[in-house]
């Protein structure tokens, strides 16, 4: 069973899949990271799936992608 940390990383790349976002992960991290105004290597690790959010980047990543988190 996936974690919630890898669980969150396969919906937001499929967002990200959705809205035509470049499929590099380099490309990816940097337009997560100014969606969210969060550094890099946090958006990264979101990506990855490497760790969950904080609440507060978990109530921005929700708005932003309108997402019932």
């Amino acid at each position: 069973m996936e974690s919630n940390a890898k669980q969150l990383a396969v919906k937001v790349r499929k967002i990200l899949d959705s809205l035509g976002a470049p499929t590099g992960n380099k490309e990816r991290v940097t337009i997560l990271s100014k969606m969210l105004s969060i550094p890099k290597p946090q958006a990264w690790n979101l990506l990855e799936g490497h760790s969950a959010p904080d609440p507060i980047v978990l109530k921005k990543l929700a708005h932003e992608f309108e997402l019932n988190l």
